[in-house]
């Protein structure tokens, strides 16, 4: 079966390296070695590290494009926008998306100093996002904003990482159930939770789950064993393992 990662953070750079243990992987060879041994086929993600002025972030999805441009279709970049940089975050999305680029994030406010999924700012950004047709990979945090995101841009596909565990899992089952564009994908806490992938399939159908791992700040074998292990239905099996992502991000 194939598998597609939808969220993991490749590196360039040492400094870009969110492997908590940095001297176990140590280069991108490792990297995409270490993937395909697991299992996985195909990944997406961002290049992270913490920076804040665009011309940082520029310089994280040029790594991105690298890294592409290296791997092929192994790999599908996500980019990083701003709010504080509305201009150049527009300017930005317009730029990778004549490169191919269909993919923003995993966008993580708190690392790169920013607060909020949804104000004025991002608002305009959202419109670009919008008429560009790109998908949205947010982390776990801001659920207002995430929710006003979703109401003022029902055609924009926002994916929801790490399940984690209670209050808010829960509020991604309520997204899954609310809204047609919203999907979750497995990556960081979460899987540990014996029967999760099994609960969600319950709650809200298999259609838009998607297997993510964090790699590399998780492993990703524990990931793929963890979903195989619930011993779900193959058809389901197939949507979260890579039907979904495919189908979303036209791979």
């Amino acid at each position: 079966m194939r598998i597609t990662d939808f969220h993991t953070h490749p590196f360039i750079k040492k400094s870009q390296n969110t492997c908590f243990y940095s001297d176990i992987i140590n280069s991108p060879e490792q990297f995409k070695e270490d993937a395909l041994s697991s299992g996985i086929t195909h990944i997406c993600g961002s290049v992270i590290e913490k920076v804040q002025d665009f011309d940082s972030i520029h310089k994280l999805n040029m790594d991105a494009l690298g890294l592409k441009e290296m791997w092929g279709d192994f790999y599908t970049p996500g980019i990083h926008i701003h709010p504080h940089y509305v201009d150049k975050s527009i300017e930005e999305l317009y730029f990778m998306h004549k490169k191919g680029v269909k993919l923003i994030g995993e966008l993580v406010p708190y690392y790169n100093g920013w607060e909020s999924y949804y104000d004025k700012n991002m608002h305009l950004i959202y419109e670009v996002i919008s008429e560009l047709g790109m998908i949205v990979s947010l982390h776990t945090q801001d659920n207002e904003g995430i929710e006003k995101a979703l109401k003022a841009f029902p055609n924009i596909i926002f994916v929801g990482a790490h399940p984690r565990d209670k209050e808010d899992y829960n509020n991604h089952i309520y997204r899954l159930k609310k809204y047609d564009n919203y999907y979750m994908d497995l990556s960081g806490t979460g899987l540990f939770r014996y029967g999760m992938v099994k609960n969600t399939i319950r709650e809200a159908g298999s259609s838009k789950i998607l297997f993510g791992t964090d790699y590399p700040i998780c492993n990703p074998k524990m990931y793929v064993e963890g979903v195989l292990f619930e011993k779900i239905p193959y058809n389901d099996m197939e949507n979260i393992m890579y039907r979904n992502a495919d189908a979303i991000l036209g791979l």
